[in-house]
């Protein structure tokens, strides 16, 4: 098809990818409303910044442990059935929220007991998405042929996203008005939802690595990503901005104390980001950022940098959510990046277990980027912390340029062949 003419919703031209999607958008709404109501449920309990990073590491203990074994799973047995039965059992989890909630309004419970349980049921999402997060990702490349792999990944990237920008709305206008019980309602609704999308989904068989030993099998798949420094980089400038410059789980904290913001402006932030990617994953269907991947990821990730340290100086509700607009559209570049890399580069009997890796490496980047800036947080305050994160991914990004000058003529070219080549 001509450039001047691209098909932008050509993946959505394969049924299944469709429905897919569906799940997506039900899954990052949920997700989304559930993480803005518990969290600001828990600071507005305990007002300490440590309670919310710990969310972060208790979800992500179990997502690690059974990540991998479960990307071992995806390529040895059925992803697709391992991805259903995976994400139904996450349908309960909003409903025990609701039970503990309602059962400490009126039995007024020990506040560490309702942490306790709080913690408990998070504890639990993370077991079941790192049970099916690695078949999620592995089945989608699956779903359209190589040809579509970037507009694929570009729409994912934007239906998260648009998940991104309705859920902290939705999450703060339900809270302030309906309450926490009814907001939990609608996310069971929407799971509900994601999941009789995914049993639409038509069944089919998958490629199937042979009957090598578990630690053997992950070996390979590690040193796959290893050995391809496209892969490498990509995913060290990606954990360079996820774990220094994760301001998301402190826009409580800038919401109440430093922008004297309520739940609506709590809403307002979250949503920010994903607008912005919005914005620009709308542009990327148009323009893929495959053209000069590498200095795309650069920039992108300098930008960052920079948004975050000028976030942290920002005494303007405007102006943060105008930074935060900016920092959206320079993460949803390296978003496509990366995605479209990991659908492409490796072998079909391989994806499983690399899109474990992948996402064990990603989820802990976010998850440690959120434990890391709540505990300096503790000590330093919520500006100092903030600008030491944004100083450290700059320095990262600059020494990321000066060690991979080669890979910016290399990735000029984002055909397949071109891309194998920048191995170690």
């Amino acid at each position: 098809m001509p450039l001047s003419h691209p098909d932008v919703f050509l993946a959505f031209r394969f049924r299944d990818f469709s429905l897919l999607s569906l799940n997506q958008l039900c899954l990052s709404l949920s997700i989304l409303i559930q993480e803005v109501v518990i969290g600001y449920s828990l600071y507005q309990l305990t007002q300490n910044s440590l309670s919310l990073g710990l969310v972060a590491i208790v979800e992500l203990v179990p997502f690690i442990c059974l990540s991998l074994l479960s990307g071992y799973w995806a390529d040895r047995f059925n992803r697709q059935k391992i991805l259903q039965w995976g994400f139904s059992c996450s349908c309960l989890i909003p409903l025990l929220f609701i039970a503990l909630f309602h059962r400490n309004q009126q039995y007024a419970i020990q506040q560490t007991t309702l942490l306790f349980g709080i913690y408990s049921l998070i504890f639990c999402l993370g077991i079941l998405r790192g049970i099916y997060s690695p078949s999620f990702n592995s089945l989608r490349p699956l779903l359209v042929p190589e040809h579509a792999y970037a507009n694929a990944a570009t729409w994912t990237s934007l239906i998260w996203q648009i998940g991104a920008i309705s859920g902290p709305l939705c999450a703060g206008l339900l809270l302030s008005q309906f309450g926490l019980e009814s907001t939990l309602y609608c996310v069971f609704a929407l799971c509900c939802i994601g999941s009789i999308a995914l049993y639409a989904l038509n069944a089919r068989t998958f490629p199937k690595i042979g009957t090598q030993q578990i630690s053997k099998s992950l070996e390979e798949a590690l040193l796959f990503i290893f050995k391809n420094r496209l892969l490498f980089w990509t995913i060290l400038l990606d954990l360079a901005s996820m774990l220094f410059c994760g301001v998301v789980v402190l826009l409580p904290i800038f919401t109440q104390d430093i922008l004297h913001q309520g739940t609506e402006g709590l809403g307002i932030l979250r949503a920010a980001p994903a607008i912005g990617a919005c914005i620009m994953m709308l542009c990327l269907t148009y323009c893929s950022p495959m053209q000069h991947a590498w200095r795309n990821m650069l920039w992108s990730t300098l930008g960052i940098a920079c948004c975050t340290l000028t976030f942290a100086l920002s005494p303007l509700f405007w102006l943060s959510v105008i930074l935060l607009v900016i920092l959206g559209a320079l993460d949803s570049i390296s978003i496509v990046i990366r995605q479209t890399l990991f659908q492409q580069i490796p072998p079909k009997e391989l994806l499983g277990r690399v899109s474990a890796l992948n996402g064990i490496l990603v989820t802990s980047g976010n998850q440690f980027g959120a434990l890391q800036a709540s505990f300096i947080t503790r000590y330093l305050t919520v500006v100092p912390a903030t600008l030491i994160g944004g100083s450290i991914c700059l320095l990262i990004s600059s020494i990321s340029f000066i060690c991979t000058r080669d890979l910016l003529k290399t990735s000029s070219n984002h055909d397949k062949d071109t891309i194998l080549t920048a191995e170690k």
